[in-house]
């Protein structure tokens, strides 16, 4: 029994009885306390859902459904695991695009059938002490602590350590999650003094694309490439600079080039999709979004976008029927999401008018609408300025221009968005009321901002806080007002106290401002005063028990 691995705890996933077995006696030998098993992708997930385990054994090939990959995948996504445990995935399969989409999921290890328990417990022994000691950072995350989880890859750096590499990749992932991009840079530059690591590079080309910078993050993501073609991540964010540079000829190419050697990675093939169409390559389009759903299908990363594109690009190509066909089987995937849900009813109008069925069209244009109304301002910007293009083509003009306003009130202070919204009215020939709307508009929400950070300044941060949350109802992704609301909750704290109730409910504000935008200023000074606060409590807690 070695020490390194006693009382820990496995979860072996493989569909036949016998490799279990065999593999379950492997890890029982090597002082494994607690071991499960699953023999197919929805035993897997609903064990990793439930209990934490240090080791996962997963074969690759499951038989018929979602392979190996498919249910890491979705463990990481549903933050089922993280840094603490150990993911081997087993197989007997040497493709190449196996081997990228591993590569590209990224499990810990792997093996290749046939092995020993030799070497398992080799590979295992290898990583267990490592991962062990990554358990507090990885706690914090899932907390969304993430200034106490960086403190914690700090106190760990600071000290000599075998898990270096880990914790500086994790510290930069946790740097980019705040938008903390001057600290993410140093760190980047900080690693690659000593020599170049290819994702330290990708991490710094990412630095300077979100900074706006973009000659000099293609620069590094060409060079990322030069040195290791296969590091594909730096071939997705360099496509994404070349098309925000407008050159998305050669942001297909380099797309073209990546899916050659990774074919099976969905998201890519979706943006290779989204660019095609834009270039006019309708084949290739329909070509990368078909794969996208194929490659999808099992897997808890399934975008109805991929659906979306494809109906598109077959009406274009003048298969409206087949485009109808294609979003009922979005509806079908996607029932229980209703911007996708939306998303599909506003391509069927397209579909339906070309099909010359006027009253089918209008159908779905009413389906949209109730979709619309149910939730309530909370669709996206760039849905609802598609479905106020849709209503000023029916000719509904008051219609759209009252989507139009929502997506300005809450984006008041974008200016890409709020540039969206006035191409949209220059191109309805009403660039002039367009224009008076949204600073009408953006002037409304200021006055109110400015209203409560009045009442928030004069020490009434009940009232403040009260109004604040009123305009959030209707104004759910309006991130000034997000953040303004979290600096008053905090006034209210430091000024009675507070306790989990309160804390929770700044966090999950928190959060939200961070999706909408992790750059936010006040995001980051917000977070780092709760994080004060959280401590000055751990503090006083201490001290009161000593």
């Amino acid at each position: 029994m070695t020490n390194s691995l006693a009382n820990s705890s496995a979860l072996i996933i493989d569909d036949f009885h016998g490799m279990r077995t065999m593999l379950k006696d492997f890890v029982k030998a090597m002082g494994v306390k607690t071991i499960d098993s699953a023999a197919n992708a929805r035993d897997a997930i609903s064990a990793l859902r439930s209990k934490h385990y240090d080791i996962v054994l997963c074969d690759f090939n499951l038989g018929p459904g979602r392979n190996g990959l498919n249910i890491l995948e979705e463990a990481k996504v549903r933050k089922y695991i993280g840094y603490s445990t150990i993911w081997v995935m087993i197989t007997a399969e040497k493709s190449m695009a196996m081997f990228m989409g591993a590569a590209e999921i990224k499990p810990d290890d792997y093996l290749l059938k046939p092995f020993n328990g030799k070497m398992l417990e080799a590979r295992l022994n290898r990583q267990i002490e490592k991962r062990r000691s990554l358990r507090p950072i990885e706690d914090a995350v899932a907390a969304q602590n993430y200034l106490d989880a960086i403190s914690l890859c700090d106190e760990q750096l600071s000290r000599e350590s075998r898990n270096t590499q880990d914790l500086l990749r994790i510290k930069s992932e946790l740097l980019m999650t705040i938008g903390d991009l001057t600290a993410a840079r140093a760190l980047f530059e900080e690693v690659l003094a000593l020599r170049s690591v290819p994702w330290a590079k990708t991490g710094l080309g990412k630095t300077y694309f979100l900074d706006h910078d973009l000659p000099r993050a293609k620069e590094i993501f060409q060079e990322v490439l030069s040195e290791n073609r296969m590091y594909l991540e730096a071939a997705d964010w360099l496509a994404k600079t070349l098309e925000e540079l407008g050159d998305t000829v050669a942001a297909q190419q380099v797309l073209q080039n990546a899916t050659s050697l990774s074919p099976n990675t969905a998201a890519r093939q979706k943006t290779l999709g989204d660019i095609a169409f834009k270039n006019g390559a309708v084949d290739l389009a329909q070509e990368a979004y078909e794969a996208a759903i194929k490659h999808n299908e099992d897997s808890v990363l399934k975008n109805p976008d991929s659906y979306a594109g494809l109906a598109k690009v077959l009406i274009d190509k003048g298969a409206a029927g087949d485009a109808v066909k294609i979003l009922d089987n979005c509806r079908q995937q996607f029932k229980e999401e209703p911007e996708a849900l939306l998303q599909a009813a506003m391509i069927e109008s397209s579909a339906y008018q070309k099909l010359g069925q006027p009253e089918k069209a209008a159908l779905a244009v009413a389906e949209a609408e109730k979709l619309m109304a149910g939730m309530s301002g909370t669709a996206g910007a760039r849905i609802t300025i598609d479905m106020a293009k849709l209503q000023f083509q029916r000719g509904e003009k008051d219609k759209a221009m009252d989507l139009l306003g929502s997506v300005v009130k809450n984006n008041h202070e974008d200016a890409e968005i709020l540039k969206q919204v006035s191409a949209v009215f220059s191109q309805e020939k009403l660039g002039e009321a367009g224009a008076a709307m949204i600073n009408e508009l953006t002037q409304e929400v200021v006055n109110v901002n400015n209203q409560g950070v009045r009442l928030a300044s004069a020490g009434k941060f009940e009232e403040g806080s009260l109004l604040l949350r009123e305009a959030i109802k209707t104004l759910p992704n309006n991130a000034t007002l997000l953040t303004n609301l979290c600096g008053m909750l905090l006034g209210l704290m430091y000024k009675n106290g507070g306790g989990e109730q309160q804390t929770a409910e700044i966090r999950e504000l928190l959060e939200r401002v961070r999706k909408i935008n992790p750059f936010n200023a006040k995001y980051q000074e917000y977070l780092k005063s709760l994080d004060r606060f959280e401590s000055r409590q751990r503090g006083a807690v201490r001290a009161d028990r000593e």
